[in-house]
């Protein structure tokens, strides 16, 4: 008999080991795919709209901040009825207290990846990767990327509802006009979607629109896509409250001036 040769149970064991060693090689692969489809998908998707409410949204909550914070410091120190949004001396204590939210802004708010991260980290979590490179390949078609649109800005006009109708974002307040404008711009620019409305010539659109994985896409994205941009911009309109707070001292001296010009009158 010639020794060198394996017993059975040995080269058993030895072929159960190999084929464990396949199994992670696999797994990457798998999660290399499906990160390859989920990426596809989130480029696919403009984020216009959405970071165009935030930028109203934060830009509102500083200014809130401030205008509570000059009232309630106002009020205490006896400031008479002309401490109000268009006193010089109000105008000056606000433009102090509102230093650095537009840069605050434009790093957190006004560039498009944080609503991709939110969205990818939504669709790494709830899809397959399966039903990610399905999602991909539909949206590259013509009738998925209408479909797409709507998908997107169906979750835009969704929050904005939302946040108007909670009254955290408001038209008409004094300070937010150049960001109100540009999301008036996004809201109304309907030529764009003029061909949208009827996808009925496209069969891969219905398909996409009736079962897995459109509706499941369809249902995460107006949920947890919808909850995880709120999320950033609340994480960031708070950041924007802080920074109003931090310089609450600083109101003071702008109100004495106010009390001073005020006893001289």
């Amino acid at each position: 008999m010639n020794q060198s040769l394996l017993p059975w149970p040995g080269i058993l064991g030895l072929l159960m080991l190999c084929a464990a060693a396949g199994v992670p090689a696999a797994e990457e692969d798998a999660a290399t795919a499906k990160a390859d489809a989920v990426s596809r998908i989130i480029e696919s998707h403009d984020p216009t709209l959405s970071v165009r409410i935030g930028r109203v949204y934060v830009k509102q909550a500083a200014l809130r901040a401030a205008r509570e914070l000059l009232v309630e410091r106002g009020r205490a120190s006896g400031v008479g009825a002309e401490w109000k949004l268009d006193h010089p001396t109000w105008v000056a204590a606000e433009r102090e207290l509102m230093e650095g939210i537009d840069a605050l802004i434009e790093r957190k708010v006004s560039h498009p990846a944080w609503v991709k991260q939110a969205w990818s980290e939504s669709v790494m979590r709830i899809v397959s990767g399966e039903e990610a490179d399905e999602i991909a390949v539909h949206f590259a078609s013509e009738g998925g990327e209408l479909q797409r649109r709507v998908i997107e800005w169906f979750v835009g006009e969704l929050t904005l509802q939302t946040y108007t109708f909670t009254e955290r974002l408001r038209y008409g307040v004094p300070g937010s006009e150049a960001e109100m404008r540009d999301l008036q711009q996004a809201t109304y620019e309907r030529a764009m979607l003029d061909r949208i409305y009827d996808l009925s010539e496209y069969p891969g659109a219905l398909r996409f629109a009736s079962r897995d994985p459109g509706v499941k896409y369809f249902k995460m994205m107006v949920t947890q896509g919808v909850h995880a941009l709120h999320v950033h911009l609340e994480t960031v309109a708070e950041e924007a409250r802080r920074l109003i707070r931090s310089r609450a001292d600083r109101a003071d001296a702008h109100i004495a001036r106010a009390l001073g010009a005020a006893r001289r009158s």
